[in-house]
């Protein structure tokens, strides 16, 4: 379930009585089946927020409405990660509420140690410029825990910022004089992304064409299905994607051509 900023307002007015509708209605794209929820009857609730959790959670309005729809308060776990330790927090919070603390633990610490290890790939190997996109239109730039992840290969994400998807104007990525441009487009197959990604240089015109990264075929596309825009266990793959594709001398994972590809030239240009 994902908060509508909106939908939040809404329901700080009108109570947690008149929540349990825009509970049902009005908090995502989504509409949620509150009957099936109810027969359901879980022991834990997970929850998306990361685009209007502090409003949300003032006031536990979320819990007093999915309390009024189950008739019994059930484990709330609110996931809201906007970096790499949000996204630890939030992976032993959902252990924690399963009563699966240790192997929460363990899997933090081994997705740490992995994370590691791709980093050390990269280490040596030149700072790239890199501008990681994570919607073709309107133009938006990755954040949350992209950034950090371009860091850790010694390179510097020069559009991304980890607090905001930042939105770009052409001018602005051509003032940023990428190196390598990722499309990472939040939700999309790797065919998706290379039609999208395509698209999106076809509007941009001669602003794209410009690009030190264009003009060395380095513009490549992920399977934003998996890898970038999840934030759990498959942002190592996300790293070790990134280690490949801005370091091709080391192909050390084997995720080209599988999550990742380079996007062909007559589509860039």
């Amino acid at each position: 379930m994902s908060a509508s900023a909106a939908a939040v307002r809404e329901m700080s007015h009108l109570g947690a009585a008149l929540a349990v509708p825009l509970l049902e209605y009005g908090l995502s794209v989504y509409h949620l089946n509150t009957e099936l929820l109810r027969e359901l009857r879980p022991d834990v609730v997970l929850t998306c927020m990361q685009t209007a959790h502090g409003a949300m959670l003032e006031g536990q309005l979320m819990d007093a409405a999915l309390h009024a729809v189950l008739g019994y308060a059930p484990r709330v776990v609110h996931c809201e990660a906007q970096d790499l330790d949000g996204v630890w927090a939030d992976e032993q919070a959902v252990a924690d509420a399963l009563d699966a603390g240790e192997a929460g633990r363990q899997l933090v610490e081994g997705q740490r140690r992995q994370l590691g290890v791709a980093a050390e790939a990269a280490r040596g190997r030149g700072s790239l410029r890199v501008a990681c996109i994570q919607w073709p239109q309107p133009l938006m730039a990755c954040g949350a825990w992209v950034p950090q992840l371009v860091q850790m290969t010694g390179s510097q994400d020069v559009c991304g910022a980890v607090d905001h998807a930042e939105v770009l104007t052409p001018e602005q990525l051509e003032a940023a004089r990428p190196d390598v441009v990722v499309f990472a487009l939040c939700g999309l197959t790797l065919e998706q992304s290379a039609r999208a990604a395509a698209a999106a240089a076809r509007r941009l015109g001669d602003a794209w064409r410009r690009l030190p990264a264009v003009r060395a075929g380095r513009v490549a596309v992920v399977d934003g299905e998996h890898v970038f825009s999840r934030p759990g266990p498959l942002l190592v793959q996300s790293l070790e994607a990134l280690v490949e594709l801005l370091h091709p001398e080391a192909q050390p994972f084997g995720h080209e051509g599988k999550l990742w590809r380079w996007l062909p030239a007559a589509s860039s240009a």
